[in-house]
This record gives structure tokens, sequence and C-alpha cells, in this order.
């Protein structure tokens, strides 16, 4: 899935699986990355699904921030809603 920050930049979503700590269980993790792979940033899956209706997301802070809209931190919720039940056979 692709996504725009508000400032313009181009993200692709992916959602990932490694061992989270110091459980050992895995969680998905849900990666925004620039073009060409380099990673903006990353949040568990249950941190993005506990986002409040129309809030947005910050993905990076500091001088040059990136922010998600509400619309498309919507967005990329029900895309990894759709891809968890597609894994979970649902």
């Amino acid at each position: 899935m692709e996504t725009t920050t508000r400032q313009g930049t181009s993200l692709t979503v992916h959602l990932t699986v490694r061992p989270r700590l110091p459980a050992g269980h895995p969680e998905p993790i849900v990666e925004f990355r620039y073009r060409g792979g380099i990673l903006c940033c990353s949040y568990y899956l249950s941190t993005l699904q506990d986002i409040p209706a129309g809030e947005g997301l910050c993905l990076r802070g500091g001088s040059d921030p990136e922010e998600l809209a509400p619309d498309a931190v919507a967005a990329c919720r029900a895309q990894c809603a759709a891809w968890m039940r597609e894994v979970q056979g649902g």
C-alpha cells in the first residue's frame, strides 16, 4: 500500500512480524518506508489500531517532521486489518 504524508512525502506501508522482546512472541509491525525501501519508522499494529478515530500519526518528529493525516491513518488501519484477515484465513 502507498500513502502520502501531510508534507507530501510518498511512503509504502508494510506489515511484518518480528519477535517482541522480552516476551519473545511475535506481534505484527507496521513499517512506513520511503521510496527505495529506506525505513521511515515502524509501529506495533496494536499501537496503530489504538489511535482514536479522527487523529493523525507522527511518523518522525524534529525539525523535518513527517505526519499522516487522520484519513491516511484510517486507510492504513483498514489495509492492515484486511491483511490480517487474509493471513488468518478469514
